[in-house]
């Protein structure tokens, strides 16, 4: 398995906004409400977050050759997880970024003064998530092997 590159992550948050932003102007416009944030929405992603650096770390100890509880299955099912935080992460900084948008067109409302601030919490939290999952990728990976050999 190959690390997620950075350019993969940017793509997929600027593409995942473009449409959020495209389908949440067109909601706004027909009914004129917007999709909410749940307020602790950002201590979701803060959980999901801090699990996923727990389990990394138990993937470094293993490729360490530290004593631990994790096994080669696992390790793997970890990388995966991993790969998969750090996608869904940068498509909710995606989305988020466009609710921050469309939210800053009339600012001055209280209520969508919360929305916003709703919006960059669980953006920033998506943040710390997509460099936790990148983090554990790293961990994740195992060194070159050193034989000389051709294969």
């Amino acid at each position: 398995m190959q690390s997620t590159s950075w350019q993969t992550l940017v793509l997929t948050a600027i593409v995942v906004g473009a449409v959020s932003y495209a389908g949440l102007t067109v909601l706004e416009s027909r009914s004129g409400a917007l999709l909410p944030v749940p307020g602790l929405m950002w201590a979701g992603l803060a959980v999901i977050a801090v699990v996923l650096l727990q389990l990394g770390r138990s993937v470094r100890r293993l490729t360490e050759g530290e004593p631990t509880r994790m096994d080669l299955l696992r390790a793997a099912r970890v990388a995966m997880f991993a790969k998969a935080c750090s996608l869904c992460g940068a498509a909710f900084i995606g989305y988020f970024a466009a609710q921050v948008l469309i939210a800053w067109t009339n600012i001055s409302a209280p209520a969508l003064q919360g929305h916003a601030l709703s919006s960059v919490a669980a953006g920033v939290a998506s943040l710390v998530l997509v460099a936790v999952a990148l983090l554990v990728e790293h961990w994740c990976s195992l060194p070159p092997d050193d034989d000389g050999e051709p294969a």
